[in-house]
């Protein structure tokens, strides 16, 4: 990706990661996920125990306390018979939620305080100020004189559901006050009298209230039986009794967390049993939820931005997983409640953010990449793609899948012209494994009895079925050096092969992978082979025994051989050893690995011509030279000067007696830039018809036929000089006609 692309990409990071950071802010501090939270808070809560009771008994005044006892509201001589009943149990405390807010017969009265104030800890009920009364110096309404003096304490005992209706909290103390709940306050006597010794702590402020799964295992009994001493006293013993009513049409009731609806008596043991437990659930402060907000948000970003190396759903999964996990083992386990909607509705607001921010850079970036494809040449018709300035994820896909359809046909186009060379060609990526393998590959490395398979096969497996010529070694790969290499391999002493390896480079220059191709030499190897045997059967068989012929003829006695006889015999044996000599000379200069230096031109005609000296002051023919500059070329300098000889040697053998042969040096600048040495050798002979001059660089080939002089040769000197002037990157041109001379110009490349 570009620079500018990066750059942009990151700027969009911290604009994201900004704007998700506030919007958790907001929504933690102003509760905007209340609803959500709630949900989380009451299927979590699910997930623990259910409440432990043995520390509560439950006294209702349930229907069949009205049935038997009459209608309601009771006697307070009931009232005080029931507290009789519930004294003599003794009791850790007795919380009465029952209110006496009207005075009535004040003996009656008097009698329900003389019980009140002997039970021992004993709270009572007062009704909160009148809605609405909020600001002003409305007091809360308190239980009649009687009562209200001999109650231990007196606390509320109503219970305020949430905005959607279910109850989850109470307020239990206050901080500039004694405690206010009734159930605080029986609960602070109860431990109090478990243990003299500890300070009663009761939690401030709002606590959430620890239903358990499936509601709380309490005692509970009819007040009625507590009335007709049907309850023995030892199920009241050490017990916190709670009284109220639950009969129908006295009783409220009110939805909780745990999915059933519970009466307000039930409620508030549940309350109870939480204070006394110390299992109190607390509502964690603005710094928790911040933390608990902005700690995953920010390890998803970093997830998904600069160190980002995991898949994306997997970051913000466990991102995800890891709020719910921190909130859950925070309320059941440190019963401390961390809401996790903010945190999630953070998550779930950066990860689409970002991502599309992403795709909408990434698919500016694939646009730009895939319009220069597009411009670029191509060795294929170009797919019409997408039309100039317009713009979308639609035309990015066209262009993509016009990139895919040109690289689905290149790569069809190299395969077809893979298959198309002669030679067995592989393309190997940078392990070694076979990518391409062209037909020849196929039906080459088939009759080695392998078998080639794309992404299996490797090239290591293959190099192994040839050794190199000579060691025996395997081909060594991938090579040592980063250059080509070439090695003769063999498979067996009639297949031999070149295997030319070469690093495959990407268009920014890295290494991608190799190229490996297997040349058949076998014919060549056999035709060296042949080569060689007739090379030796020339130079040592035929040569030795023509030698042998020559020098019997020297040294036997002359009255023991026929001058005649011998003069033909020698005759036979010199022109024997020229055949000989032309077949090795042209062999070397077909085949000899040149050993090439700065030669001057001149300095080899020079001796070219004092070679020849006998044979043209035999004939007294005048070889002239002109033009004096150093000529400086690269050559093999005994090859060159053999080629000047045959040349001349030609000149004095088919020109006349006592005529001339012109040698000439010169210079020639092309229009190519290229400059050139040239020596042109004129004679004054018979020249050549156009048939012969066509002809002239033929093996085997003599001539004038008709014309001047008959001469001796094996017709292989003008095909050793063509050869030599070719493989010096050289030219040999002829100008002649019959009876006006002939003119050969050899033109060699001019060093530098």
């Amino acid at each position: 990706m570009s620079l500018g692309h990066q750059l942009k990409l990151r700027t969009q990071w911290w604009l994201i990661l900004v704007a998700a950071s506030v919007l958790v802010l907001v929504l933690t501090l102003d509760r905007t996920m209340l609803r959500f939270d709630n949900a989380i808070y009451d299927h979590l809560l699910q997930l623990g125990g259910p409440a432990s009771g043995q520390s509560v008994l439950l006294v209702e005044i349930d229907d069949e306390s009205i049935a038997r006892m009459g209608g309601w509201p009771w006697n307070r001589t009931i009232h005080a018979a029931l507290i009789d009943r519930i004294k003599a149990g003794n009791p850790r405390a007795i919380a009465y939620d029952v209110l006496f807010t009207e005075p009535g017969d004040p003996a009656v009265d008097a009698r329900l305080g003389e019980a009140i104030a002997a039970a021992g800890p004993i709270f009572l009920p007062m009704l909160p100020p009148p809605h609405g009364a909020a600001g002003t110096m409305a007091e809360p309404v308190l239980p009649i004189e009687a009562v209200r003096q001999a109650a231990t304490g007196i606390g509320y005992a109503s219970v305020d559901p949430d905005a959607d209706g279910v109850v989850r909290t109470a307020t239990v103390a206050s901080r500039t006050r004694q405690p206010q709940h009734l159930m605080a306050l029986a609960a602070q006597a109860a431990l109090r009298r478990a243990q003299p010794d500890a300070a009663a702590q009761i939690p401030v402020g709002a606590r959430l209230i620890p239903f358990g799964a499936g509601g709380g295992r309490w005692s509970e009994v009819s007040a009625a039986a507590v009335l007709a001493g049907e309850v023995p006293p030892e199920l009241l013993r050490d017990r916190v009794v709670v009284v109220g009513a639950t009969a129908t049409g006295l009783g409220s009731r009110y939805p909780t967390p745990t999915g059933r609806v519970m009466s307000g008596l039930e409620i508030e043991a549940h309350l109870l049993q939480g204070l006394i437990n110390r299992a109190m659930i607390r509502p964690a402060g603005p710094i928790a939820l911040l933390a608990l907000g902005l700690v995953p948000l920010w390890a998803l970003m970093i997830g998904l931005g600069p160190l980002g190396r995991a898949p994306a759903l997997v970051v913000v999964g466990l991102s995800g997983a890891a709020v719910v996990a921190v909130s859950a083992l925070c309320l059941l386990v440190l019963r401390l409640w961390l809401p996790p909607g903010a945190a999630l509705a953070g998550l779930a607001v950066a990860y689409p953010l970002w991502g599309w921010r992403q795709l909408a850079v990434i698919e500016q970036f694939m646009r730009a990449q895939l319009q220069r494809l597009n411009e670029e040449p191509s060795l294929l018709p170009r797919v019409v793609l997408s039309r100039p300035g317009r713009r979308g994820m639609a035309d990015t896909i066209a262009l993509l899948h016009a990139a895919i359809a040109r690289n689905r046909e290149m790569r069809h186009f190299v395969a077809d012209r893979l298959d198309q060379l002669p030679d067995a060609t592989l393309v190997a990526d940078l392990p070694g494994r076979i990518v391409l393998a062209n037909a020849a590959a196929h039906r080459l490395f088939a009759s080695f009895d392998r078998r080639i398979e794309a992404g299996v096969t490797q090239a290591s497996d293959l190099l192994a079925a040839v050794r190199l010529a000579g060691s025996g070694v395997a081909v060594p790969f991938p090579p040592e050096a980063s250059a080509p290499a070439t090695h003769e391999v063999q498979r067996d002493q009639a297949h031999f092969y070149l295997v030319g390896i070469a690093p495959q480079t990407q268009a920014d220059g890295q290494r991608a992978g190799w190229i490996i191709r297997f040349v058949d030499i076998s014919e060549a190897k056999a035709a060296q082979r042949q080569r060689d045997d007739v090379v030796q059967l020339l130079t040592h068989d035929m040569r030795s025994p023509q030698a042998s012929i020559l020098a019997v003829l020297e040294t036997a006695a002359p009255d023991r051989i026929n001058p005649v006889e011998a003069g033909a015999i020698r005759h036979y044996a010199e022109r024997t050893l020229r055949l000989a000599d032309g077949f090795v000379q042209l062999a070397r200069a077909e085949y000899l690995e040149y050993a090439l230096e700065e030669v001057d031109l001149g300095d080899m005609l020079i001796d070219a011509i004092d070679d020849l000296w006998p044979q043209s002051n035999a004939k007294a023919i005048e070889i002239v030279t002109q033009g004096e500059e150093p000529m400086l070329v690269l050559g093999e300098r005994s090859l060159l000067t053999r080629a000047l000889v045959n040349v001349i040697g030609n000149a004095i053998k088919y020109s006349p007696e006592g005529t001339r042969i012109t040698c000439t040096l010169t210079r020639e600048d092309r229009a190519d830039g290229g400059h050139w040495a040239l020596c042109s050798i004129a004679d004054q002979g018979c020249g050549m018809d156009e048939d012969l001059r066509a002809r002239m660089f033929e093996r085997f080939l003599r001539g004038p036929v008709g014309l001047g002089p008959k001469t001796s040769g094996a017709g292989l000197g003008l095909s050793f000089v063509h050869t030599v002037m070719v493989r010096h990157h050289g030219t040999i041109a002829c100008e002649t006609a019959p009876g006006r001379g002939t003119t050969f110009t050899l033109a060699l490349p001019i060093k530098g």
